[in-house]
């Protein structure tokens, strides 16, 4: 059987682009929100609390139906999701802001050089002393979690179902479970021959000293 890969390079890949696609999301999100009604708004409470909550876990949906689109066994591959749900968050908030600036026609080449820090101390900030700040990353990382290794778990369980006992087709036509282990040679060091050599019997000698019984010649 031949060898398959873990599917980890892959699982990045996918994770990453299903990523972009959060960020995307959360920086509408965060750049667009003040437009809709007042009552849509206000309509499940806080607005801070409940649009970024919301917005994180359909990104830690998607990431983690994402993973389902391939065939991963890495047991790293749900620990690399949890960062991508924190980028999610992270990340969709200075985008957020760069398209809030975009939108009320802020010139980028200087904006953004000049706003640089500020962005960065306000997420600092945010992942120091706001809860709501972790309570979307929360949203977003448990649903990616636990379906991308719900999906490695069943990855990893078939692939060893398949990787089982090696069956063999006998002479009469049938089929014949073997243990891979066994269908192994054994391991032999370098110019050992395969069997022993069985010692052969010496032939009998006759004794020249022997006396001899009369009628022997």
């Amino acid at each position: 059987m031949s060898h398959r890969r873990s599917g980890l390079l892959s699982g990045l890949i996918v994770g990453f682009v299903a990523m972009l696609l959060g960020v995307a999301g959360y920086a509408a999100m965060v750049a667009y929100s003040n437009r809709l009604p007042y009552d849509v708004r206000w309509f499940a409470g806080d607005p801070a609390l409940v649009l970024p909550v919301a917005c994180c876990l359909l990104a830690g949906l998607i990431l983690g139906l994402a993973m389902w689109t391939i065939r991963p066994r890495s047991l790293l591959l749900p620990w690399v999701v949890l960062l991508y749900a924190f980028g999610v968050r992270a990340a969709g908030s200075v985008a957020g802001v760069v398209v809030w600036a975009v939108d009320n026609g802020f010139p980028m080449t200087t904006w953004f050089a000049e706003n640089l820090d500020r962005i960065a101390q306000g997420v600092w900030l945010a992942m120091r002393t706001s809860w709501q700040f972790w309570a979307a990353v929360a949203a977003a990382a448990v649903p990616a979690f636990l379906l991308t290794l719900v999906r490695v778990v069943r990855v990893r369980r078939r692939w060893r179902a398949e990787a089982g006992p090696v069956s063999h087709r006998r002479r009469d036509g049938g089929e014949q479970a073997t243990d891979p282990a066994e269908s192994e040679p054994e391991y032999r060091a370098p110019f050992e021959p395969l069997q022993p050599p069985k010692p052969t019997p010496a032939a009998p000698t006759a004794n020249l000293f022997a006396p001899r019984e009369p009628g022997q010649s």
